[in-house]
């Protein structure tokens, strides 16, 4: 519940932030951090108030370490976006 702004902000994975990056857009840097953070928010909520049934359902070290690729390419893709931003390349 916690990431429903987020994901009406920035699609349900963050495709809004990837789609304005291909687009040369500056707005991309933010529209990706919104989703970064609305990542987060949502990892808390699912790991943090009930880790021994989300750590099964998630089918343990799998879904813990798909988690964690994830948060690697989205922060890669802000970091990405921010410097293009500041280059200039993003328009």
């Amino acid at each position: 519940m916690l990431s429903i702004g987020g994901q009406l902000a920035c699609g349900d994975d963050g495709e809004l932030g990837s789609v304005l990056l291909l687009a040369r857009k500056k707005e991309a840097a933010p529209v990706i951090l919104v989703s970064l953070v609305t990542m987060v928010i949502t990892a808390i909520r699912n790991y943090g108030f009930d880790f021994d049934r989300t750590w099964n359902y998630m089918d343990g070290a799998v879904g813990a370490i798909w988690t964690v690729v994830i948060f690697v390419v989205a922060l890669s893709l802000y970091l990405y976006s921010r410097r293009m931003a500041e280059r200039g390349i993003l328009a």
